[in-house]
């Protein structure tokens, strides 16, 4: 009988880490889905630029304004955080530095701040992260899907 409730544990706890993995795949293919779908030609399209931002990590900060360096290269996006609560944290901004170089075709960085402090990121940062051109992930949904499980991970 011991031997019984051991082997139900046992699949019981396969089954849990199994569906979960496979949950987290899935949220993972979705985003890269919707990201995919979303990527911009030009840092200047205001409003591609905006629902890009608000699908990746970025979206979750409601009070904020965007600021598009165009006029000359490099070609910049600045996120201006309104709250200054204390909580500017750079590692957060990573990821979604990331998709934003990598999706937005021309965009060549990416700066956030809240008045206090600030936080800035370059293609070359990026690609140097990721080992491998940023730019490559405008290119295959696969490969942003395999960036976005590496960062996941990390």
């Amino acid at each position: 009988m011991k031997r019984v409730v051991i082997i139900l544990m046992c699949m019981t706890l396969l089954f849990f880490g199994t569906t979960g993995c496979s949950q987290l795949s899935q949220e993972v293919k979705q985003t890269a889905d919707d990201l995919y779908a979303a990527k911009v030609e030009f840092v200047g399209d205001n409003a591609a630029v905006h629902a890009l931002i608000e699908k990746t990590g970025l979206g979750r900060i409601k009070d904020y304004t965007i600021q598009l360096e165009t006029s000359q290269e490099p070609y910049g996006l600045i996120i201006n955080i309104a709250e200054k609560d204390g909580s500017f944290n750079e590692s957060e901004f990573v990821p979604s530095a990331i998709q934003l170089l990598g999706l937005i075709k021309n965009l060549d960085y990416v700066e956030v701040n809240n008045g206090d402090e600030q936080f800035k990121m370059s293609s070359e940062e990026a690609s140097a992260l990721i080992d491998e051109n940023v730019k490559t992930l405008g290119e295959s949904k696969d490969k942003l899907k395999s960036i976005i499980e590496e960062l996941t991970n990390k």
